[in-house]
């Protein structure tokens, strides 16, 4: 049966929140990913922010998942665990740019935000 903590998925959400915050703020990709986009967060509303929200729970929960599966123990293999999801993650958002669902510049910014966080919450639930 597998064993959760609870504190580190709750830090893990609580993380990967507050990176999204810097890494889409003004002062790093937030204004180029929102022209790039033609997205207006002012006029968003709250619904793109309540997914947000949850979905850095629940990927928090499915990273603690995948580190009590695959017995990651060391700071090496949860940085590799995090990259493999990463690749998995950026594999696809690659295949949608090939087909111009995306442009290139949005999908950079997108998979650099991933590979950082996912590897960022690998660590943490190895490390807890």
């Amino acid at each position: 049966m597998m064993e959760f903590n609870f504190v580190a998925i709750i830090l893990g959400g609580l993380l990967y929140m507050a990176f999204g915050a810097f890494y889409y703020s003004p002062i790093l990709f937030g204004k180029k990913w929102a022209v790039l986009n033609n997205v207006d967060l002012k006029e968003a509303g709250a619904k793109p922010f309540v997914s947000a929200i949850a979905v850095a729970f629940l990927n928090s929960i499915l990273m603690a998942t995948l580190v009590e599966l695959t017995s990651t123990e060391t700071v090496s293999g949860a940085v590799v665990l995090g990259l493999i999801v990463s690749a998995i993650l950026s594999f696809s958002y690659f295949k949608n740019m090939m087909f111009g669902m995306m442009k290139k510049s949005v999908f950079l910014i997108a998979i650099g935000d991933h590979v950082i966080i996912l590897t960022i919450l690998s660590i943490l639930h190895t490390m807890f």
